[in-house]
């Protein structure tokens, strides 16, 4: 194909290297926050550490034998025929880990869930419409930050007694807070930006625009803080099970470490285990956590 010679003298005019400069590269697609997420081992080991915690607390139970069964030998050391030894009374300490995961477990992710839904709201409500609403909301807030969690444990377990929902109650009570605040500020500063100003020109209602564009762009650090906060369920109600505060009909593992105490230099596998599955729940969520950030937010602390 022959050129004229307009074309000629178009391109003899067209300085070198402009052709180049005048196609702009491709644009480079971003990565998904599960793709920055899988591609951290880390991310992935804890993942499965604490996927394993969750089933064996689920269906190990099943398998584990009766918790409360006293006809075994007492205070037995780990073995073939007691993989996790007995306690002072002879009961099956495998089993018992079981059932104490499983509560532990269940009173950790509830508080988390009902953490992350009151925070929502309330959050969500004050940072958006603001005003009045929000000054309300934020003295609510406030209110309930000032309330001591562990007297208000033992007012509500000397009242209501000691059992798990009232544990989980107490715990969201005195927990929801931080949560709400951080999707206060969140919605306070989506509520500003220019696509939900438009909105606003366009008509539509404030209840559409709070669910449709500023909730969905401001669960990214709800979401983090919520998997932050299992892990400070199950260490607080760790914490009460140790001082004698819980179910006594169903153990946990606070309350294992709780009635190990007398025998901490005579029957060490008592007090290693629970305070082990402890461990390794609490560490695998504030890790995920720290991942699940980083993928959330991949700009936060990259070098500039």
């Amino acid at each position: 194909m022959t050129l004229n010679s307009s074309e000629k003298v178009e391109e003899a005019a067209m300085p070198a290297g402009l052709e180049d400069a005048a196609v702009p590269p491709p644009a480079t697609r971003r990565e998904s926050p599960a793709g920055i997420f899988f591609r951290k081992p880390i991310a992935i080991f804890f993942l499965v550490v604490l996927a394993g915690m969750v089933l064996i607390a689920i269906f190990g139970p099943v398998f584990g034998g009766d918790p409360v069964a006293t006809g075994n030998p007492s205070m037995q050391p780990p073995s073939a025929d007691h993989l996790l030894g007995t306690d002072h009374l002879g009961r099956d300490y495998l089993a018992r880990v079981l059932h104490g995961g499983r509560t532990s477990l269940f009173v950790g992710f509830s508080v988390a869930a009902l953490c992350m839904t009151l925070g929502v709201v309330v959050g969500s409500l004050a940072g958006f419409y603001g005003g009045v609403i929000d000054v309300m909301l934020v003295k609510i807030i406030e209110f309930f930050q000032a309330i001591p969690g562990l007297v208000l444990a033992l007012v509500a377990a000397a009242i209501l007694g000691a059992n798990v929902m009232v544990i989980i109650a107490i715990l969201a009570v005195t927990m929801w807070t931080g949560v709400a605040r951080i999707m206060r500020a969140e919605a306070a500063r989506i509520a500003q930006l220019g696509y939900v100003e438009s909105s606003r020109s366009a008509g539509f209602p404030g209840w559409r625009i709070l669910w449709s564009d500023v909730l969905p762009n401001a669960m990214a650090p709800v979401v983090v803080t919520t998997t932050m906060t299992v892990g400070t369920a199950i260490l607080v109600e760790s914490g009460l099970a140790y001082l004698g505060i819980g179910d006594a009909n169903r153990p946990t593992w606070g309350s294992l470490l709780n009635d190990a105490q007398p025998y901490l230099n005579s029957a060490w596998w008592l007090a290693l285990f629970p305070g082990l599955c402890i461990f390794l729940v609490v560490l695998a969520v504030n890790m995920l956590g720290d991942a699940l950030n980083d993928a959330l937010n991949p700009t936060i602390g990259r070098v500039k």
